[in-house]
């Protein structure tokens, strides 16, 4: 079996971690019309009442602006 690896941008937001902090990080990116491939949320134990959520990919001026302007998220390539 073949196994592809390539490098991906994932972006991350700090999220509030009651019912529809998820949804309201994710409202922004929806509206930019992203497809995302990935999204993982999880809480933030050294910060009570905090998430996570990573997301990937954005693609384009739109989503970008989107994620860091509405959510404030960060970017690393893994």
């Amino acid at each position: 079996m073949e196994l592809s690896v390539e490098r991906v941008d994932v972006w991350a937001a700090t999220i509030e971690d009651k019912p529809g902090g998820l949804a309201q990080a994710l409202s922004a990116l929806r509206d930019a019309g992203a497809d995302l491939q990935f999204v993982v949320a999880r809480r933030a134990p050294e910060a009570s009442g905090k998430g996570v959520v990573f997301v990937a990919p954005l693609q384009g001026e739109q989503e970008i602006r989107a994620a860091i302007i509405s959510r404030r998220m960060t970017c690393d390539a893994v």
